[in-house]
C-alpha cells in the first residue's frame, strides 16, 4: 500500500486530527499503495507518552515477561542488548540477554521472530536508520550461532523514528536504545490465495464494480467519525478507466482514454485535464507521484498488484473462511510496520476482492479505511464503457491545482496541523 502521503489534519470545528498514510514514508517502505483510493486515517496528537517509568532500563528487562509477551503474540522491548557507542558491536554484558531469546525460541521451534532496532535522536536520521539495522542483523546474527535457523529470524531498522520516551533526558534517550522483539506468522497459503487474486485480475482485460468505503477520523477525545462514500469503476486493459465517487463532501468522476485524463468535480461543476499517456499502471505512478491524486482502487488495479500489495509485509495469516454480500471468500491478515490490512477474496474461478480493511498502527485508537465490493463484473460481463469526456453540464476548465481542493474526502474546514 504505497501511494498514500502523510498529511495531518486539524478540524477547527470539532478538532479532529487526521493523516493519510503513505508510500515511501513506507505505508513508510512502501506501505499498500492507496488500495482502492486508501486514505487510512490515523488521528490525536501522535505525540508518544513520556509518562513511562525511567528507571535504569537494563533493570526493566525480565526474562518471564518476555516469553509471555511472545507467547501473546505481542511485542517486547529489550533493553540492555548493549553496543558499543555508534557501533554494531555488542558488548559482552549483553551475552545473557541472547541466550534467554535464544532459549525462547528452542523452547517454542514453531515461532518467527521479528528483530527491530531502535535509536535515540542523537545524530542524524539517515546514520541512525541505518546503525539500527545493522544492530538487529548483528542480533540475529549472535541468535544464528546460538543455533536458531535464520529462516525464523527477520531484521528491520527503525533508527530514531518511534521513540517512547523523551529524548531530551539521557534516561529517555537510554530508553530509546532498544531493541523491539515482535512474533510474527509467515502463512505460505495467505500469500498463495493473495497471488492468484493479482494473476487473475491482471489476467482481465476489463473490470466493473461498485463500491462503498468509509474513512474514519478519530477526534481527539477518541471519538471514532466515519466519512461514507461510494463509487463505480470500470478499467479496459490496457490503457482506459473510468471512475466515480461521490460522498458528503466530494462528487468527483475521472476519465482517461489511453492520452488524456479528465477530472470532472461535478460538486463544483469544474474540470481539468492533463495529458498522461501511457497505460493504466503508469496513470495510476504518475497520478500519485506527481499530481497526488490517487484512483479509486489504484493497487488493485496494477497489473502487478502482488507485489505492490506485499511489499514490507512481515506477518501474513489466513484467516479461513467469510461472507461478504452473500459470497463466501478467504480472510487475508497482513502485517506492515505502519499498517495492518485484511481482504477478503472470493473463493471459486473469480477470485476478485471483495472487501479490504487498512488500520493504522502508529496512532492510538487504531483509525481505519476499509472498501466493501459489490457488483463485480469481468471478462464478458462488463459493458461496453465510454472512456472520452463530453462536457455535457459546460463544467469550467481549470488548472489541475486549482481543483484539488474540490477533490478529496473531507470539507474546507479541515486545515494542516501538527503531527509526529
Amino acid at each position: 500500500m504505497s501511494n498514500t502521503q502523510i498529511a495531518v489534519l486539524e478540524d477547527k470545528k470539532y478538532d479532529l486530527r487526521w493523516r493519510k498514510i503513505g508510500r515511501n514514508a513506507s505505508l513508510h517502505a512502501g506501505v499498500v499503495r492507496k488500495l482502492l483510493m486508501a486514505g487510512a486515517l490515523l488521528a490525536g496528537t501522535n505525540t508518544p507518552s513520556w509518562s513511562q517509568s525511567m528507571t535504569d532500563p537494563v533493570n526493566r528487562y525480565s526474562k518471564e515477561s518476555m516469553q509471555q509477551a511472545l507467547q501473546t503474540r505481542e511485542q517486547y522491548d529489550v533493553h540492555g542488548l548493549s553496543f558499543d557507542t555508534g557501533q554494531s558491536t555488542l558488548q559482552p554484558s549483553a551475552k545473557p540477554l541472547l541466550d534467554d531469546i535464544a532459549t525462547a525460541l528452542k523452547n517454542f521451534p514453531d515461532w518467527g521472530l521479528r528483530i527491530v532496532g531502535h535509536t535515540d535522536a542523537s545524530g542524524s536520521a539517515e546514520s541512525n536508520e541505518r546503525l539500527s539495522l545493522e544492530r538487529a542483523d548483528t542480533i540475529k546474527a549472535a541468535l544464528v550461532e546460538r543455533g536458531i535457523d535464520a529462516g525464523k529470524l527477520l531484521a528491520a531498522g527503525a533508527g530514531q523514528n518511534r521513540p517512547i520516551a523523551s529524548n531530551e533526558t539521557d534516561e529517555g534517550r537510554a530508553l530509546n536504545r532498544r531493541v523491539e522483539l515482535m512474533r510474527f506468522t509467515d502463512s505460505a497459503e495467505a500469500k498463495k490465495l493473495l497471488k492468484a487474486m493479482s494473476d487473475y485480475l491482471a489476467a482481465q482485460k476489463a473490470i466493473s464494480f461498485e463500491y462503498d468505503a468509509n474513512l474514519q477520523v478519530v477526534t481527539n477525545s477518541d471519538q471514532k467519525l466515519g466519512l461514507a462514500s461510494s463509487g463505480t469503476v470500470s478499467l479496459s486493459r490496457p490503457d482506459k478507466v473510468h471512475t466515480t465517487r461521490s460522498g458528503g463532501f466530494v462528487d468527483v468522476e475521472s476519465l482517461f482514454d489511453g492520452k488524456t485524463l479528465t477530472l470532472l468535480g461535478k460538486n463544483v461543476n469544474k474540470y481539468t485535464q492533463v495529458e498522461i499517456p501511457g497505460t493504466v499502471d503508469h496513470l495510476v505512478d504518475e497520478l500519485k507521484d506527481k499530481y497526488g491524486l490517487p484512483l479509486p482502487a489504484a493497487d488493485l488495479l496494477l497489473t502487478n498488484a502482488y507485489d505492490e500489495l506485499v511489499q514490507g509485509v512481515y506477518d501474513s495469516k489466513d484467516l479461513g473462511s467469510g461472507v461478504i454480500n452473500g459470497a463466501e471468500c478467504d480472510s487475508l491478515a497482513f502485517r506492515k510496520d505502519d499498517v495492518d490490512f485484511q481482504i477478503w477474496v472470493a473463493q471459486g474461478a473469480q477470485p476478485h476482492p471483495c472487501r479490504l480493511v487498512i488500520t493504522s498502527r502508529l496512532v492510538k485508537g487504531g483509525p481505519e479505511y476499509s472498501v466493501q465490493i459489490r457488483n463485480w463484473k469481468s471478462g464478458d460481463g462488463v459493458m461496453p464503457g465510454d472512456f472520452s469526456f463530453k462536457n455535457s453540464t459546460n463544467a469550467e476548465k481549470i488548472d489541475v491545482n486549482d481543483l484539488k481542493g474540490s477533490l478529496g474526502e473531507l470539507p474546507e474546514n479541515f486545515v494542516g496541523g501538527e503531527g509526529k
